[in-house]
């Protein structure tokens, strides 16, 4: 999970449901009971992605590692992103 102890002035954390579109972000945490789903996805905390589509009923659509990935809103607010890093 990211702490302040991990915040520097030159990041913003946000989840990934505030995320802006078209930014280069890192994920920094994601939920624990879908870690390993997600990881598969190549979405694992380190991992640069941007959101590229805000999808009907509250999902996005993320690149990352030269694939898109859909995610549902429900998953969105557990995803903590870090832009400017």
């Amino acid at each position: 999970a990211f702490s302040t102890e991990d915040w520097r002035p030159d990041m913003t954390a946000l989840t990934l449901a505030e995320a802006p579109l078209a930014t280069t972000l890192t994920l920094s945490d994601v939920p624990q009971g879908q870690a390993r789903h997600l990881s598969r996805l190549g979405l694992r905390p380190g991992a640069a992605l941007q959101v590229i589509r805000r999808s009907t009923g509250g999902g996005r659509i993320v690149s990352v590692a030269g694939a898109r990935v859909a995610l549902g809103r429900g998953l969105l607010a557990g995803m903590q992103v870090e832009v400017g890093r």
